[in-house]
């Protein structure tokens, strides 16, 4: 019962949210998987029926995206150039599959995929209009992502490395984990998340409280990266916090040098009294461990260049999406090199260029004389969301995984030259009318000094 009540007030506040304001929805968005794995594991229903979680959020996104509309006029209008580039990258990537040597296989991953490349990377980014919009929206996830990680950890029933699905708790064993677990690394990603939101809120302009709920936050999602033995998390959550700190506390004097100075040694010390409870020198955090999945992953990425590269038209145009399933049995698990491969230069350029555009978004934000603590604040998550994701993509995705990575790069993009509200177009055009009456009234310049 706790697990069905749980999960629906969050669902519902989600709701209530995005109705209210539709940024809220790309909480939902990111805290899909968390939500997901903790209905699967705590109640019958949801474990039957696995894909509600997905429809729901996709509803939500539906009504954030409408009531948008309702409030700003188009959503889709004047889309930004690495909105058109993805969607160029992926409809070149479905169009490969026709020489993929297997057509069956690919079209299985893109059915599978299709779902969430239309809610997290196409829709989600129509649902921010602004940095404020954007600086709602994560809070709502650290709140929504936070109760989840509390719930997993007080209430869950934990596996090898997962929650149990409900029902299977006399079923686990050691050798598949993802039969009767969910996946570890989905729900030490929606942790991740939490950890970096709350991780940058400890600067300007969040007050007391708001920073006494992120040293609650930092520590227990923390924990749930560490229980689910996720490695790549752990490093990719502390990078991506440390890359967007100096965006976040901007030093340009002493006070603001002390302050970046502070907050990152509590959330070093944080980190440090958490990984104090975990053994490193066995299991998945041995060093040997580690060194073998590295390699692996860089052998079969190996391969698949090998086979890319053994003819021109493959080198330019790639093996076709999908096809180390047929080359090496799996996708490689690092996506630059996938796409370098399965795509070829034609999809690497595009690729590369999504994620120069992201990049120089940053930059160019960031320097804005406009730009308030609160945008600052909300840019320096996004980036570090955008760095965390993009790690994560080069230890353990693939093009059609990467939908996180593209929503923010397209999210950077949109939010680099927000379209302007309603009623600041109309106050434009009043001014400009205003403007060429006054010229019209005077047709002969005012020639006194």
């Amino acid at each position: 019962m706790l697990g069905l009540v749980t999960y629906t007030s969050i669902l519902l506040g989600l709701l209530v949210g995005t109705w209210i304001r539709p940024a809220v929805g790309l909480a939902a968005v990111l805290s899909l998987y968390g939500l997901k794995q903790w209905g699967q594991s705590s109640t019958a229903l949801l474990s039957e029926y696995r894909q509600f979680t997905n429809y729901a959020v996709f509803a939500l996104c539906i009504i954030g995206v409408v009531r948008a509309a309702g409030r700003r006029g188009c959503v889709v209008c004047g889309l930004s150039t690495s909105a058109w580039l993805v969607l160029v990258l992926y409809l070149y990537a479905l169009l490969s599959i026709v020489w993929a040597p297997d057509l069956a296989t690919s079209l299985d991953q893109w059915v599978i995929t299709a779902p969430y490349i239309l809610t997290i990377t196409l829709l989600a980014p129509l649902l921010i209009d602004d940095l404020d919009d954007a600086r709602k929206a994560f809070l709502a996830t650290a709140f929504a992502g936070a109760a989840l990680c509390l719930l997993a950890l007080l209430f869950g029933h934990w596996g090898d490395r997962g929650l149990v699905l409900f029902g299977h708790e006399a079923l686990q064993d050691d050798y598949n984990i993802y039969k009767y677990e969910t996946n570890p690394l989905a729900l030490s990603t929606l942790a991740g998340t939490v950890f970096v939101i709350a991780s940058l809120s400890l600067s300007r302009p969040n007050g007391l409280l708001m920073r006494l709920f992120a040293l609650v936050c930092i520590p227990s999602s923390l924990v749930v990266i560490l229980k689910s033995g996720s490695r790549g998390q752990l490093v990719a959550s502390i990078l991506s916090v440390l890359v967007a700190l100096p965006i976040s506390f901007k030093p340009r004097d002493g006070r603001s040098v002390a302050g970046l100075t502070a907050a990152a040694g509590s959330i070093l010390g944080l980190v440090c009294l958490g990984i104090s409870f975990v053994d490193f020198t066995s299991g998945r955090w041995s060093n040997d461990r580690a060194s073998q999945d590295l390699a692996g992953r860089f052998e079969m990425a190996q391969r698949l260049l090998g086979a890319s590269t053994s003819h021109f038209l493959t080198t330019v145009f790639g093996l076709g999406n999908s096809s180390s399933f047929k080359v090496v049995g799996i996708y490689p698990h690092i996506t630059g090199l996938e796409v370098l491969a399965e795509e070829g230069l034609v999809g690497a350029l595009l690729y590369a260029a999504v994620l120069y555009l992201a990049f120089r978004s940053v930059r160019r934000i960031s320097r804005q004389p406009e730009l308030s603590a609160g945008g600052r604040n909300a840019l320096a998550i996004l980036t570090a969301l955008f760095v965390f994701e993009l790690v994560l993509s080069w230890k353990q995705g693939s093009l059609l995984f990467s939908v996180y990575v593209f929503a923010y790069a397209i999210l950077l993009s949109r939010l680099e030259s927000p379209s302007p509200s309603p009623s600041a177009a109309s106050s434009l055009a009043a001014a400009r009318a205003d403007a060429n009456e006054g010229a019209l009234a005077r047709p002969f310049p005012n020639l006194l000094p």
